[in-house]
């Protein structure tokens, strides 16, 4: 009997340990269908101080910030993960310094920029990214 109900109680810890890892893994890593539709991301000026590069718009630089993953780890106008809001980060950091953390030095030791070396992005992807952010104002 003590044998029994033992197995149970075991089984039931593994099934309420497993439960709590899915429901916190799913807070910290919201499903991010919704923000490919949402027009919220896409900020109503692109034009930042400080020339967006050439050919470079906001709203493909939007389309790239969700396609790319971004919201995986950030989110813009509650749209993404909680962890990382980038919003008003144009208001934040320059457009040098945001071209940095998208387009970072693979030499730097800084581990949050490290992060973003390996984005497969074109220099046009880059630059519409960075106008992008740069719209994404308080």
């Amino acid at each position: 009997m003590r044998e029994k109900l033992a197995r149970r109680l075991a089984l039931l810890s593994a099934l309420l340990i497993l439960g709590l890892a899915w429901l916190f893994a799913d807070l910290q890593n919201p499903r991010t269908a919704t923000a490919a539709s949402s027009s919220a991301t896409s900020p109503s000026s692109a034009s930042a101080p400080g020339k967006a590069p050439s050919g470079a718009t906001a709203s493909q630089g939007a389309e790239i910030f969700v396609q790319s993953g971004c919201t995986r780890c950030h989110s813009v106008a509650g749209q993404g993960s909680r962890r990382s809001p980038l919003d008003g980060v144009g208001s934040r950091l320059s457009q040098a310094e945001i071209r940095r953390w998208i387009t970072p030095n693979k030499a730097e030791t800084d581990q949050f920029v490290a992060r973003h070396a390996d984005l497969p992005l074109s220099e046009a992807q880059r630059d519409a990214l960075t106008a992008y952010l740069m719209g994404l104002r308080n």
